[in-house]
């Protein structure tokens, strides 16, 4: 009886490592894709900051070409 006993709990001990070693690499792999995630939102935000930037030297270039001068263009006015 008792080793039939040793058997089970050893099976059960066999089958708890396993699960925390499936938790463990669960884990990791959120881990990396949080920091995945951060990475790309500072990435996103800094790829939208130099778009603006380039549209507002492309408005700004516009406006001078047609006649504003540079100063005023640079004020970020929209001309309708």
């Amino acid at each position: 009886m008792m080793y039939g006993e040793v058997g089970r709990l050893a099976d059960e001990a066999y089958r708890l490592s396993l699960r925390q070693a499936e938790n463990a690499a669960l884990l990791a792999v959120a881990a990396q894709y949080a920091w995945l995630q951060l990475c790309l939102d500072g990435y996103r935000a800094a790829g939208a900051a130099v778009g603006a930037e380039l549209e507002q030297q492309a408005r700004t270039r516009r406006l001078i070409q047609r006649g504003v001068s540079p100063r005023i263009a640079a004020q970020e006015l929209h001309i309708v």
